[in-house]
Order: structure tokens, then C-alpha cells, then sequence
């Protein structure tokens, strides 16, 4: 199969584990349709890709308010150096019912982003990706995670079985990588194991690293370091979503010159009831990638059958190589799904194109990550987090 787009996708594989998930208090509106009010609060956004600057890794935080505007900071970690900016905006420009919506993040005099959003159905996450004509030369994918409300988060909360998808740049180049690690009460794992998809070192495999939380705030912020063998690591800066069932990932650190990377992890079922029929419906997906067409963002939208098949992905995409434009009628199919919500899929993009992906959906399945870490895939490196309107 010819692909046509690439990205660094780096593989968490999942495990089975008893969880309780605690409950949280969710507005009455929550039933109902979005608003741009439900999203008053604190939140966590983390962004990577590639800018005017180049592969960067980028972390903003704001305070909505119930118009849907906060003022934000932003920490910037890339190519073109590190910085640190106080004062910008990030504005929830139009909200549709069903979550669907558009924003925009400014970074300085005269530069901002515009992005395409979806909001999850429990209103704790969003995703974002930079689809825009208007942004030639910026190509951007995130996940915002709403600060816990109750600040009641303990680090014995990520207690479980977790899979990690990150993307960006290391030391091998433009990667992705898919991370599966087992967190004690402590907040340490000794058993991540990594799959690694790069353009400088290829594909690799790694086992026995270590995944540590190292601090953790009531509201679900802190910091964590992944391993990657001997002298070899990244520290990180987290965000835990109030259901505690993701987290997202920035390496936004100066002391990890020429690593800039970024992602999310979401929690295995511990339940093991997760069955490809729960995914039916209407799927909203942010990509971010390095493909054929170089960098690039990629929009799609999708409606899965109680099989998992869909039929109708409309996919936008903006790219470095290629252009934008507008492709409909490819496939998103589950190829296969585990009880713990692990398993793989695949998308095609025209003629002779298309992506294997691995998946791990959330336990109250409404949402999923997904990376690109095949063999089969060479040079083309994704990421990305698909959200159930």
C-alpha cells in the first residue's frame, strides 16, 4: 500500500487491570447540548508539530470563562529555542451543539493559530488541530484537558494499566512511539514497554523501562519522566483529566535540548468490556503528521456501524508538501479491539493510501488515541486523538 503522508508514531501496548473509576460531578448541561459556558474552568493544553520555527513541543494554560474566553500562558520548547510568554488569548471562536467548534491561540504580536475543535461528551477534554489556510507553514495537533474542578487528585489515582502515544522530535529524528507501563500507587512503572517508528534510527523496540509520576497537584497537573534505556529520557509535564481516565504529555523541558515531544495516555479498561459495537457513531479525528507530503495536519470526520466500519471519513488536510484540500469517501475501519479497549485500525486516504494504526480507547469510550508505529508504514509518522460527538 502506497502512503502518502508520514509521521513519528511511538507504540504503548495495553494491559489488563481492576480499576475503579472515580466519579466526578458533571454539570446538568452535560445532557444536553454543548455550550461555550460548560467549558468555563482551568485547562491544560499541549501542542506539537511544526511551526515557522520548526518541530516544536508547546504546553498553553488558560482560565475560560463562560464566554469562552481565558487569558493564557505559553510555554514554547523547539527548534527555534525555548521561550516562555504570559498575556495571550485563547478564545473558543464558535461551538456547535454537537461539540464541534473552532479557536484560535495567539503567540506574540501579529502571530497566533486557528483551530478546527472537538469537544468530548463529558466536556473535561477538546481536541484541536490546525487545518487552516490562513496558517501556511503551521502545522499543529493538541489535546486540552480541563483541570480537576474538586482538587481531589491523588497520584494513587493513575493507579492502572496506561497506553502512551507521543510524537515529535528526538535525537533519531521526527518519531512516534507507542508506550504500555502498568502505574503502582506510587506512580511508578518498571515495565514500559515502547514501540518506536523514526527517520534516523527506523523501528525499534524497547522493554523495562520506567514511567514515574514525580509530582502531582490536587488539580491534576505535575510532572513525570519516561525512560528510554541507559542515560536515555524525557521529563515531562502532565495533565490528568477529572474522570482520571487520560492524561496529556508535553516535553516542554530546556534541559531536553532537541527532543521535542508530545502526546496523551489513556487508561486500559479494567472492566474488559469494551466490544467494537460501543464505538458506533459519529467520531471527530486530529491528526498530526509526517508523511509523502512532509508536515501536515489532518481533520476527519467519520460515522462508525456496530461493526466499526465507516465509510464516509471526510479528511482536511493541510500540509507543507501537498497544499490543503478537501478528500471524501475513504475508510476508517477497527481491524481488530481487545475487552481493555487495545486494538488497531486503519484509515485510507485515497487510491493506494492509507495508515495501520494501533488504538486504545477510554473506558467510558469516548475517546481513543492513535499512532502509526508500523513497519509497514516507512516514513510516515502519526499521531492523533479521535473524540465521540
Amino acid at each position: 500500500m502506497k502512503k502518502h503522508r508520514s509521521g513519528t508514531p511511538f507504540t504503548l501496548l495495553s494491559m489488563l487491570t481492576i480499576v475503579t473509576v472515580l466519579s466526578i460531578s458533571i454539570p446538568s448541561s452535560a445532557t444536553g447540548n454543548v455550550l461555550k459556558s460548560d467549558l468555563a474552568g482551568t485547562w491544560n493544553i499541549v501542542l506539537h508539530g511544526n511551526t515557522g520555527c520548526g518541530l516544536v513541543a508547546m504546553q498553553a494554560n488558560t482560565t475560560l470563562n463562560s464566554s469562552g474566553k481565558g487569558t493564557a500562558s505559553l510555554v514554547t520548547h523547539g527548534q527555534c529555542g525555548d521561550s516562555s510568554l504570559t498575556g495571550q488569548t485563547f478564545t473558543i471562536q464558535t461551538l456547535a451543539a454537537n461539540g464541534s467548534g473552532t479557536a484560535n491561540l495567539t503567540c506574540g504580536t501579529g502571530c497566533g493559530w486557528n483551530f478546527s475543535l472537538q469537544v468530548s461528551p463529558d466536556r473535561s477534554k477538546f481536541s484541536l488541530v490546525d487545518v487552516s489556510t490562513k496558517n501556511p507553514g503551521n502545522y499543529l495537533q493538541g489535546i486540552a484537558v480541563l483541570n480537576s474542578p474538586d482538587n481531589d487528585t491523588a497520584v494513587s489515582d493513575l493507579a492502572g494499566n496506561w497506553q502512551a502515544t507521543l510524537y515529535g522530535a528526538t535525537g533519531c529524528g521526527v518519531t512516534s512511539m507507542l508506550v504500555t507501563f502498568t502505574l503502582n500507587s506510587s506512580g511508578v512503572a518498571t515495565n514500559a514497554d515502547s514501540i518506536g517508528h523514526s527517520q534516523g534510527c527506523g523501528d525499534g523496540t524497547g522493554t523495562n523501562d520506567t514511567f514515574t509520576v514525580l509530582s502531582l497537584n490536587p488539580d491534576g497537573s505535575g510532572t513525570a519522566n519516561l525512560s528510554c534505556g541507559a542515560g536515555c529520557g524525557w521529563n515531562l509535564t502532565i495533565q490528568l483529566s477529572p474522570d482520571r481516565s487520560t492524561f496529556n504529555i508535553a516535553d516542554v523541558s530546556s534541559a531536553n535540548p532537541g527532543n521535542y515531544l508530545a502526546g496523551e495516555a489513556v487508561r486500559s479498561s479494567g472492566f474488559g468490556q469494551i466490544s467494537v459495537a460501543n464505538l458506533a457513531g459519529i467520531w471527530d479525528l486530529s491528526i498530526i503528521d509526517a508523511t509523502g507530503c512532509s508536515f501536515g495536519s489532518l481533520g476527519v470526520t467519520f460515522t462508525l456501524n456496530t461493526s466499526g466500519v465507516a465509510t464516509n471519513a471526510t479528511e482536511t488536510g493541510h500540509t507543507a508538501g501537498c497544499g490543503n484540500g478537501t478528500s471524501n469517501g475513504n475508510t476508517f475501519t477497527i481491524t481488530s479491539l481487545n475487552a481493555d479497549g487495545s486494538g488497531t485500525a486503519n484509515l485510507t486516504c485515497g487510491p493506494s493510501c492509507g495508515w495501520n494504526l494501533n488504538i486504545q480507547v477510554s473506558p467510558d469510550r469516548s475517546t481513543f488515541n492513535l499512532v502509526d508505529v508500523s513497519s509497514a508504514n516507512p516514513g510516515n509518522f502519526l499521531l492523533g486523538e479521535a473524540i465521540h460527538r
